[in-house]
């Protein structure tokens, strides 16, 4: 599914009654701004009360999501999530395309570049809400995977219930990529693929759906490609490790990462 896909009667589908309700009175009053779109990921700021930042991503048919809110952080698909869907499907020329922006910026020097945003931190508050951010560490999204570990049951509502934080992480791991941190972004999807494995050692079964796994040793490896930088005794160290999980890597090809290691 493709967020171009999505219309009322999918979100009807997928929302809670009570938080579709809320989502829609959230988008007809105006709280749903900076509306962006990128490739596979939509982001906004809700206000409901206070802002809330809000992130959706779609691969494989899979809905991840992120939201700034308690009840986010429970696992709970909010109505901040909702509407920021919903406003995408009501007016999706309203959110800025980073394609687009990319090639305007590119005309841009750096001191007009600096200019620019500058005077985006004077024109909203949002703005300058988002420079003042501090943006989740590693050792911070580390620590987010290993409490799914501690809490992990091999229930079938309860693997899906982990899938869905996991998913999270990458979304976090996928904005330390964005700003440049490849390293760190490479070994939160390591330590990622390493603690679904290690789960399913536990379970004694393919717990989690195959979709995932690839997706994660697919965004992995491509890590290891951009990084210009690359500490290859670590990665192999990661490889290695990887290898040891045995057949639950079937579908891996952790041979041809080595081999392009050994180049």
């Amino acid at each position: 599914m493709r967020f171009e896909e999505f219309d009322d009667q999918t979100l009807n589908q997928i929302g809670p009654p009570e938080a579709t309700a809320r989502a829609q009175e959230l988008v007809n009053e105006h709280h749903v701004r900076s509306g962006y779109r990128l490739v596979n990921r939509i982001l906004g700021v809700v206000e409901d009360g206070l802002p809330f930042q809000v992130a959706v991503k779609i691969q494989n048919d899979h809905l991840a999501y992120e939201c700034s809110c308690p009840q986010s952080e429970g696992g709970e698909l909010c109505s901040h999530v909702l509407a920021l869907l919903w406003a995408w499907v009501k007016e999706p020329n309203a959110f800025l395309n980073q394609g687009e922006l990319k090639e305007r910026l590119k005309k841009y020097s750096k001191h007009e570049l600096v200019e620019i945003i500058l005077d985006l931190a004077e024109r909203g508050p949002e703005a300058r809400d988002i420079l003042k951010e501090e943006e989740q560490g590693l050792d911070d999204i580390l620590e987010s995977i290993d409490r799914v570990v501690d809490e992990f049951s091999p229930d079938p509502g309860a693997v899906a219930d982990a899938e869905s934080k996991l998913r999270r992480a990458q979304l976090r791991a996928d904005r330390l990529a964005q700003s440049g941190r490849l390293a760190e972004a490479r070994s939160i999807y390591f330590y990622l693929l390493d603690s679904i494995l290690g789960l399913e050692e536990r379970a004694q079964r393919q717990a989690f759906s195959a979709e995932l796994k690839k997706e994660l040793f697919e965004e992995y490896c491509q890590f290891i490609h951009e990084d210009r930088h690359l500490e290859r005794e670590l990665v192999q160290q990661e490889i290695e490790q990887l290898e040891s999980r045995g057949p639950l890597t079937e579908g891996l090809d952790l041979a041809e990462v080595k081999r392009e290691l050994s180049l």
